[in-house]
């Protein structure tokens, strides 16, 4: 595999530091590998939990996993997000009902957490990222800053976002921006 540079460090590096009080953290993520995953539900489900050990969220916006995180993106398609030996996961063959596509280049993701971290998002966000509307386990493809995406909520206050590899220095740029107020702080890419 091709080492991978990832797009958010050149507009990250140089400004990395804990700001006391800050309530957001930002930090650039590097996912080892992502993949796209096409095919009908019960088939993909099958072929997910033999090769990656991990229930497939069947429930529309959903995402399920912690080592591979997969996210449901519509009746027929998910997102495989992992984070260790990349070789590993992208190893192994479509079969006949499901597709596997590796999207890890065309994708870049940050970790934005903190107890302001819905409030800066809101600002772009057409999403109620309220937790009762949104809690943890919730994903969705929307736009923030006008800038297409894909939104995972981990845990309470941490939200990993997922774009276009073309849109982010726009998105960075957006997201500063938009944390401004809340003193955020740039932390190294996880």
């Amino acid at each position: 595999m091709a080492e991978r540079i990832y797009a958010f460090e050149p507009y990250a590096r140089g400004t990395a530091g804990a700001a006391a009080g800050a309530g957001i953290t930002i930090a650039p993520r590097r996912p080892a590998a992502m993949l796209n995953v096409r095919g009908p539900a019960d088939a993909v489900a099958i072929a997910v939990q033999a090769r990656y050990g991990v229930a497939l969220p069947r429930e529309p916006n959903t995402a399920a996993g912690h080592a591979v995180r997969v996210l449901w993106l519509g009746p027929d398609e998910w997102l495989l997000v992992q984070n260790g030996d990349a070789d590993h996961f992208l190893q192994g063959g479509n079969d006949v009902r499901s597709r596997f596509c590796d999207v890890s280049h065309g994708r870049v993701a940050l970790r934005l957490r903190g107890r302001d971290v819905r409030d800066a998002l809101a600002k772009g966000c057409p999403l109620d990222l309220h937790p009762r509307t949104f809690p943890a386990g919730r994903c969705a493809q929307t736009a923030i800053g006008r800038v297409s995406v894909i939104l995972d909520h981990v845990e309470p206050d941490v939200f990993d976002v997922y774009c276009s590899r073309s849109f982010a220095g726009s998105f960075w740029h957006w997201i500063i921006e938009a944390c401004a107020e809340y003193r955020h702080a740039i932390a190294p890419p996880e």
